[in-house]
């Protein structure tokens, strides 16, 4: 006669596809890359028996880490060699590269999921990204025509850049997905590239219409330091759908990265021109009635303008060469 079911243990890769499952007829029970373990994992970061599970009188499940160096990860917590905790119902274990579950008898079978279907909802949010990265692209390309009929003439040509530009971005990303997921999420990749797009767009132009309004002239000057910020907002939200563990991790390795990128530009700036932004005037100008900030005194006015000139003066003259004699002299 069998013995009676307690459970079922599943181990599973990174991309959800099962890799070991035991019938649970026992307690305790041990997995490991050992064959004598209960359930054998086939993972060379796997200790021989990595870890005990067991079930209390209470009927909490217990587990112990045995002889293993990379111990096992439960909601982000590490446990290394001979620690004892509770497992909760429901959460899953890591360990090595693998994942790995227990569904107990007692516990309620969860309802029957329906099959997808096409989510309109996706699609029209997809659209309007879309439309809204076409709007962006159109509005930036008509404020810069002198000429407003030239943007009837220039449609087609946006049209393919702005298609070729978001269908490439997205498709490297989708390729990176499917290598490490086994899922391509195209369509996901796209209305974050648009939405991100706009994310930044908005920000700058936010930023710009701040400086405008109260005199706040560092925040025009470093749009390019607020548009790499955005760049790496833009990137972790691809990284989440391709890495769905570990996302504070990842949101600190971007946002090192950023930081890096953001000192370089500014001490380029710093080598080239002495000053840590390299735009020298607001690149975008709002309706004089929008200014909150007090009008400067045309004393005031003309004493920072004779300062700026002095400072220039100043530089031109360590950019000239060392004179010497250059007039050429007859010798007869």
């Amino acid at each position: 006669m069998s013995a009676a079911l307690l459970g079922v243990l599943r181990a599973t890769d990174r991309n959800g596809a099962l890799v070991a499952r035991l019938e649970v007829t026992r307690w305790p029970v041990t997995a490991g890359r050992a064959l004598t373990a209960d359930l054998v994992l086939d993972d060379s970061h796997v200790a021989g028996e990595h870890l005990r599970i067991e079930s209390t009188p209470e009927g909490e499940v217990v587990v112990q880490v045995l002889d293993s160096a990379n111990g096992v990860v439960l909601d982000d917590k590490q446990y290394g060699q001979g620690t004892r905790f509770n497992w909760p119902s429901g959460r899953a274990l890591t360990l090595g590269r693998l994942r790995l579950g227990l569904r107990m008898v007692h516990e309620p079978l969860p309802a029957e999921e329906p099959l997808p279907r096409l989510p309109w909802r996706m699609v029209a949010w997809t659209v309007l990204s879309l439309a809204g990265m076409l709007a962006l692209v159109l509005g930036q390309s008509w404020l810069t025509l002198s000429e407003p009929s030239q943007l009837a003439r220039r449609l087609p040509g946006l049209l393919m850049v702005v298609a070729t530009a978001v269908a490439a971005w997205s498709g490297l990303w989708a390729l990176a997905t499917k290598l490490f997921t086994g899922r391509l999420h195209f369509w996901r990749h796209v209305r974050i590239a648009c939405v991100s797009s706009l994310a930044v767009q908005a920000g700058v132009t936010f930023a710009s219409m701040l400086a405008f309004m109260f005199s706040l002239e560092s925040l025009a000057r470093f749009e390019t330091q607020l548009e790499l910020l955005g760049v790496a907002a833009a990137v972790y939200v691809h990284l989440t759908v391709i890495v769905t563990q570990r996302r504070r991790s990842l949101a600190g390795l971007v946002t090192g990265i950023a930081l890096v990128g953001i000192a370089m530009t500014l001490g380029n700036n710093w080598l080239q021109n002495k000053r840590l932004s390299n735009r020298l005037y607001m690149s975008a100008m709002f309706p004089p009635s929008w200014r909150v900030a007090p009008a400067v005194p045309v004393k005031q006015f003309l004493e920072e303008a004779g300062d700026i000139r002095r400072r220039l003066d100043e530089r031109l003259k360590d950019r000239e060469p060392d004179g010497g004699d250059n007039e050429d002299t007859d010798t007869e």
